[in-house]
Order: C-alpha cells, then sequence, then structure tokens
C-alpha cells in the first residue's frame, strides 16, 4: 500500500512568494549583504513570516561529505548568534549526533532534534554535553539541500532554540522546507554555486506558489515518472485537484517559459512543467508525511 501524504495546515503564516519578496527584497538582501547580515536578515524575514519560526541563531554550512554522511571539509560558512568555532567543534563530535544520517540523506527534509528524544533526553547525551551546551542551544531544526551536479556537497541550514526555550510546537517541518526553499537559492547565488541569472529565473517560478503547489511541484521535479494520479495518491488528494493546480501553476508560468513540448493534451503541461520546475529536486521530496 502506498503512503498517503498529507499537507498540514499552513495557514499560520502569510504566503511567503510574494513578487515584491522574491523578486526584489530577497535578492537585494543576499547579494547586497554581507553573510553575518544576510544570515540575520533570513531569521528576521521567517520570525515576520511565521511567529512559530522564530530562531535564536542560524548555522548555515555548504559542506563535503563523506560515504558516511559526515561532514569532510568545508566549502563556505556563515553563522548568526554563534561562536565562530561552532563548526569546528561540531565536526569532532558529530558522531555523537543521531540526526545527522537523516539530515544529509534525506535531501530538503526538516530534522528536528526532538524527533528523537525529548529535550530532556537530549540534555543527557553526549552531543548536548560537548556541542549544543557550550553554544548555549537545545532545541534544533535542521535540513540539507543538494548542489547542482555535485552529488557529494551539501548546502545546511540549522536553526536552534537556546537552552531556556525551544521552538513553537505548532511549527510543522511542512513550514520550515517551505519557508527555507527560497533562501537556499539565495545563498547559493551568493557562494557563487548558481549565477545570479540562475537565481533570477528559479525566484520568478515560485513566485505566488502556495505550500501545496510548491510540494506537488518539487515532488513531481523528484519523481521517476510524471503521473498525474500517482502524485495525487501520494498527498491524499484527488487526480482532478491535482491537475487543477498543475494548471493553475502553468498558467501563471506560461509566458515565461521556454522549449514547451508539443505533447498531447495534459501530459503537456506535466512535461513543461517538470523541466521548469527541476530545480526542486535539489530541495528534495523523500520525507513520508503522515
Amino acid at each position: 500500500m502506498s503512503k498517503v501524504v498529507r499537507i498540514k495546515n499552513t495557514g499560520g503564516f502569510r504566503l511567503a512568494y510574494s513578487e515584491q519578496f522574491l523578486c526584489q527584497e530577497l535578492p537585494e538582501a543576499a547579494m547586497g549583504l554581507t553573510d553575518l547580515n544576510f544570515s540575520s536578515f533570513q531569521v528576521e524575514t521567517l520570525r515576520g513570516l511565521h511567529r512559530s519560526f522564530s530562531a535564536d541563531a542560524l548555522s548555515v554550512v555548504h559542506c563535503t561529505i563523506d560515504s558516511n554522511q559526515m561532514i569532510a571539509g568545508t566549502r563556505a560558512v556563515s553563522n548568526y548568534n554563534m561562536g565562530e568555532n561552532e563548526l569546528d567543534v561540531y565536526r569532532r563530535v558529530q558522531h555523537l549526533d543521531v540526526t545527522r544520517p537523516a539530515i544529509l540523506r534525506n535531501i530538503g527534509t526538516a530534522v528536528f532534534n526532538t524527533d528523537f528524544r525529548s529535550l530532556s533526553e537530549w540534555r543527557k547525551t553526549q552531543i548536548f554535553r560537548e556541542y549544543y551546551q557550550p553554544l548555549n542551544m537545545l532545541h534544533s531544526v535542521s535540513l540539507s539541500f543538494a548542489i547542482p551536479y555535485k552529488g557529494a556537497e551539501r548546502l545546511q541550514m540549522t536553526y536552534f532554540k537556546d537552552v531556556s526555550n525551544r521552538f513553537d510546537a505548532n511549527l510543522t517541518k511542512d513550514e520550515v522546507e517551505y519557508l527555507s526553499i527560497p533562501f537556499y537559492i539565495a545563498w547559493a547565488a551568493r557562494w557563487d554555486i548558481i549565477d545570479r541569472e540562475t537565481m533570477m529565473a528559479w525566484l520568478t517560478l515560485l513566485t505566488k506558489r502556495s505550500p501545496i503547489q510548491l510540494f506537488l511541484l518539487r515532488a513531481l521535479a523528484s519523481s521517476p515518472r510524471y503521473s498525474l494520479a500517482a502524485l495525487a495518491d501520494k498527498f491524499g488528494i484527488a487526480t482532478r485537484m491535482a491537475n487543477h493546480h498543475f494548471a493553475d501553476v502553468f498558467d501563471g508560468v506560461a509566458p515565461i517559459l521556454t522549449g514547451r513540448n508539443e505533447v498531447a493534451g495534459n501530459a503537456s503541461k506535466i512535461v513543461d512543467l517538470a523541466q521548469a520546475f527541476h530545480f526542486l529536486a535539489y530541495v528534495g521530496d523523500y520525507r513520508p508525511r503522515n
């Protein structure tokens, strides 16, 4: 029996993907601020978009991983409200971190450290004593993204709450992923993983995308076959509803699509959308939702 994937209610925040935000505010901040100030911009923006997504610290790392899903090398690092040697400390104790394999293997999946242990249990672990406690942090949520054509590289974001606080219990993985994706694109441009033109093209395509539209498109880009029925079944919605969402997206982006395919019927839209939103494969679709 196939897993039914249901998108949880994301009504707790206003729609992030406005044209002004994606095509003006975000790229201007990404290309005009220092790493530290852009990290601060990210934290403050997410707090404004979703009152439950309020981080006390942020780590963004472009890294190379080894066969054991460990950070083997770093290409770029930015920390907000953290010690300068935070990553050096982490690399010495990362083998103790039970969240590590889940974060790096499941691209684009938000992983809370409380997915594995309660916060009270987490305080008793060696990874807390040697890494989290010196930073004065306790609750965290991380996700990693793929790097185009670089199979052993990741761009990872980790959001932290300090020891006196925790992330709101109402904050869902869907919301963390939805709100982090544009910042992955922005960091990729900052660190020359993609060029500015590519950043603007991807952000333009994300403009006005709702959570359900984004997750359907992400599943489409990550799927080995373009099956409307299979995608609808995965998300627990009717095929006609999935078709409605894809048609709505297609109507909005059709004027800017290039290399359109001449395929009969609705299949043409699915193929065109899969090609246009191919970059969403880098933000993954691996986490089963219940």
